[in-house]
């Protein structure tokens, strides 16, 4: 009988730790990799803000919570304006959604209102509710100087057409007779600095690329859009 005892217990035990390795195969083998994100922009119906939907689709084997944090951008500075730490549980082949309203902000010198833009970024738990981790410090640190640069081009940018459409106005005046002519003589004006100017946008276009390549699984910035809305 003892020993009948003794084989029992050994059997109980040496079958729990087989199991054990099956319990944890309930993981995801590739950390959260069965979830999925999106940020998905709602088509625009005023120039006062931007909706967007962060959503979160489990594809994984079972529930997962999840928490994440958002923060609210000035569009033209990128300081951190507000931020908003939701949190939640999805079932699988489920999915959790938050809705955002990105407000207009001004730009520094009149320009057509963007929206604010935001970082996003998410943490997932299967074990109790998770705590989000938000991102927008350390990446801006790594993003300041070409900030800067994309800040400097835009405002010699912004001078460069302003100087442009008061050269084009004073040469070319507009007194209410022959106005073809005049907007013949102003286009000239436009064409010949047509270059100067295609080269500030082209600079912004390789900051802006450049920005967008740091870091970009973690410090990806979304929004931020002009505002103006096409007009029918």
């Amino acid at each position: 009988m003892k020993n009948s005892y003794k084989t029992a217990v050994y059997l109980t035990f040496f079958l729990l730790f087989l199991a054990a390795p099956v319990m944890a195969a309930e993981t995801p083998e590739n950390g959260f990799s069965c979830m999925k994100e999106q940020v998905r922009p709602i088509i625009r119906v005023t120039d006062e803000h931007q909706e967007y939907d962060i959503v979160m689709r489990n594809q994984c084997p079972g529930a997962v919570y999840w928490a994440v944090c958002i923060e609210r951008l000035d569009p033209w500075t990128f300081d951190v304006l507000e931020t908003h730490q939701p949190v939640g549980y999805v079932e699988a082949e489920k999915r959790s959604r938050v809705n955002m309203h990105m407000k207009a902000t001004s730009g520094p010198a009149g320009e057509v209102d963007r929206a604010q833009a935001f970082y996003m970024n998410v943490v997932y738990s299967i074990n109790g509710p998770a705590k989000s981790t938000c991102v927008a410090r350390q990446c801006e640190v790594q993003k300041k100087d070409l900030r800067a640069s994309v800040a400097s081009n835009e405002s010699a940018w912004r001078q460069a057409r302003a100087a442009l459409q008061q050269k084009a106005e004073t040469e070319c005046p507009d007194n209410g007779w022959n106005r073809s002519d005049t907007e013949t003589c102003r286009q000239a004006i436009y064409d010949a600095a047509a270059e100067k100017m295609a080269g500030y946008e082209a600079k912004n276009a390789d900051l802006k690329e450049k920005l967008a390549a740091i870091d970009p699984d973690t410090c990806t910035v979304y929004g931020g859009d002009a505002l103006e809305l096409d007009k029918p």
